[in-house]
C-alpha cells in the first residue's frame, strides 16, 4: 500500500528536506496500516541541467520548460564544454562553463558543485553529460539526479552504445532514463523506449535516429517524477498511474 499526501512546495525547499516536526507521526496515526508514507511536494520544480556538447536533449528540455509543457524551471546549465553556450543563453538561462581538461575529476566536480549550489535545485538532470561522476558527487544529490542513457539498458551500458549496438547487429535501439547511482548506468529505471533498426543502419544512423527517442524518454521520466508517480524500491521503480 502506498499513501501519498501533498503539500505546497513553499513549505519545503527541495525534495528530501526535513518536514515539520511531528507531521509524519500525525500522518502515520491517520493511516496506521500504511507501510509507506511519502510527502509529495506540488508545484514547479527547479532544475539545473548538466550537458557536454550534444544539444538535442538539452534544447528539448529548455523548450519544454519555456513553453510550460514541463512544469519546471531551468535555473542554470553547467557544461564542461563551451559549445552549448549560445543555445542556452537564447533562453535567458545562465550558462556555467566548468572545463575538465587539465584537471582531476575531483577538482572539476568541485567546480560543478560550486556552480550548482547557489541555485538550490530540486533536481540535477544529466542531459547527455558525458562525464562519469564520483560517488561523493552522487551522494550529494542521491535520489535527485536523473540521467538519460542512449541504449535500452541493461544492454550496452557505458561508452559508445550505438557502436556497440551496430557491432552486435541489433534490430532495435533505445533510450533509458534512470536515477543516478554509484554504478555506471545502473540506477533505478524510470522510463524506456525503443525504435526498430535494420541492416541498413550504421552506427551514425542509429545515433541520429536515437536522438528523438532519447529526448522523449527523458521528458517522460521527468514528468513522472515531478508528478510524484515514481516510487523507488531498492534498485527498481514502481510507476503509479
Amino acid at each position: 500500500m502506498r499513501t501519498e499526501f501533498s503539500a505546497p512546495r513553499s513549505e519545503f525547499s527541495a525534495p528530501g528536506d526535513d518536514v515539520p516536526a511531528g507531521l509524519m507521526d500525525e500522518l502515520q496515526a491517520e493511516v496506521p496500516d500504511a507501510d509507506h508514507l511519502e510527502l509529495w511536494q506540488s508545484g514547479r520544480r527547479d532544475l539545473v541541467l548538466l550537458a557536454t556538447s550534444e544539444a538535442h536533449c538539452l534544447g528539448d528540455l529548455l523548450l519544454r520548460c519555456h513553453s510550460g509543457d514541463l512544469d519546471a524551471r531551468v535555473r542554470a546549465v553547467v557544461s564542461n564544454r563551451a559549445s552549448l553556450r549560445d543555445l542556452v543563453e537564447r533562453f535567458d538561462v545562465p550558462f556555467h562553463l566548468v572545463p575538465h581538461k587539465g584537471r582531476s575529476r575531483e577538482d572539476q566536480e568541485a567546480g560543478v558543485l560550486d556552480a550548482v549550489a547557489p541555485y538550490e535545485p530540486d533536481y540535477l538532470v544529466l542531459a547527455k553529460y558525458m562525464r562519469i561522476l564520483t560517488p561523493d558527487f552522487v551522494s550529494r544529490y542521491r535520489g535527485r539526479m536523473i540521467n538519460i542513457h542512449h541504449s535500452f539498458l541493461p544492454a550496452f551500458a557505458g561508452a559508445r552504445p550505438y557502436a556497440q549496438a551496430f557491432d552486435r547487429g541489433v534490430k532495435i535501439i533505445g533510450a533509458t532514463a534512470h536515477f543516478v547511482t554509484d554504478g555506471l548506468d545502473e540506477g533505478p529505471i524510470i522510463a524506456q523506449s525503443t525504435l526498430p533498426v535494420d541492416h541498413t543502419h550504421n552506427a551514425a544512423d542509429m545515433a541520429l535516429a536515437g536522438r528523438d527517442v532519447e529526448k522523449v524518454v527523458l521528458a517522460r521520466a521527468l514528468r513522472l517524477v515531478f508528478e510524484g508517480r515514481v516510487f523507488v524500491a531498492e534498485n527498481r521503480t514502481v510507476i503509479f498511474d
